[in-house]
């Protein structure tokens, strides 16, 4: 847990819920199913098409005539993971091309190889 990537403002509240809670990292893995450590999360979920695996429970409070229903994660695998982002949020694709899911990552390009004169 000591390891765990936590913006420098929430490491209090983090700390106090170690001492309360216990907390487990997500099961998400892999294309290669390994588990995805915790500092990983972010660069290799974040946009990546995922396969969910959950257990879903309902519980009836009858005194209040309530019912609440949970969602426990089980399993998370990465089937397709993230796209490339471009380089520049200004560089647009073109939409009648296809997903961009679809498309080969091409590297950086250069916005200009030269200057031209008018």
């Amino acid at each position: 847990m000591a390891n765990w990537p936590v913006a420098e403002r929430c490491k209090p509240q983090f700390e106090d819920l170690m001492q309360t809670h216990t907390i487990n990292p997500l099961p998400a893995y892999d294309l290669d199913r390994k588990l995805i450590p915790p500092a990983q999360y972010e660069s290799k979920l974040c946009g990546a098409v995922v396969e969910v695996h959950f257990a879903f429970f309902h519980h009836h409070i009858r005194s209040s005539k309530r019912h609440i229903f949970n969602a426990v994660l089980r399993d998370m695998i990465v089937l397709r993971p993230p796209s490339n982002m471009p380089s520049s949020p200004l560089k647009r694709r073109k939409l009648g091309a296809g997903p961009a899911s679809d498309m080969p990552f091409k590297g950086k390009k250069r916005a200009h190889k030269g200057s031209e004169t008018v």
